[in-house]
């Protein structure tokens, strides 16, 4: 009580000027005087002091007196009870013939429903490795059928390449066929230079002269 008081004490209350510029506001600032640091220690003032010893009135006491010693009975008999239920349960325990019937009895329980559990675990995981197997073959399956697309495209591929190198093959020139050719290829000679004219018709040759009827190719567009 004496702690709140010296508080309200320390508190001090600053009110700044009323502001009547737009609106009338009133800022109210509650600031604690700052207190000594825990870590100065006791005040050289206050080492001797001697607290006052609080005065109790008679009725008050009284009633403490009952609350506490009903409380006290109460905890006691609630520590005696439990105190001789464990000494009993202590005592039925101590046979060790009954120990071992209870343990070996909850061991066979035990077993027991591990063994349930067990059997239940066996027909989920059968059942599941079966569904993952079929899944695995379906799965097989399909990459199966996509493996021999892709290789009977990759053949129709091959085929159609060694079609079009026969064609090619038809015009190689080949080594019993090569004098005539070097004779054709003197006799028949090819001028692959071209002119431009203004009109943009190209003349093939270099030394052509255009024709009359004026028959030349279009590269225009």
């Amino acid at each position: 009580m004496f702690r709140i008081i010296n508080n309200l004490k320390n508190l001090s209350l600053d009110i700044s000027p009323v502001v009547t510029d737009t609106f009338n506001v009133i800022s109210v600032r509650w600031r604690r005087n700052p207190r000594k640091p825990i870590w100065k220690g006791t005040a050289k003032s206050k080492i001797f002091r001697v607290p006052p010893r609080p005065n109790i009135p008679e009725e008050e006491r009284l009633e403490i007196t009952r609350l506490y010693n009903k409380y006290r009975t109460e905890v006691k008999s609630i520590n005696n009870y439990l105190t001789s239920k464990y000494n009993v349960e202590n005592q039925q325990e101590d046979d060790k013939d009954l120990k071992q019937k209870q343990f070996e009895a909850d061991l066979a329980a035990c077993m027991k429903l591990n063994d349930e559990w067990n059997a239940k675990q066996k027909i989920l995981r059968e059942a599941r490795t079966a569904a993952e197997l079929q899944d695995l073959i379906k799965l097989a399956q399909e990459k199966k059928l996509i493996t021999l697309e892709k290789r009977s495209q990759r053949l129709k591929e091959a085929e159609e390449i060694v079609k079009e190198q026969k064609e090619l093959s038809k015009h190689f020139i080949l080594p019993e066929m090569l004098d005539a050719e070097i004779e054709k290829s003197l006799a028949n000679p090819v001028d692959h230079n071209f002119a431009l004219d203004k009109e943009g018709n190209r003349i093939i040759g270099r030394e052509t002269r255009p024709p009359l009827d004026k028959k030349v190719e279009k590269i225009r567009q």
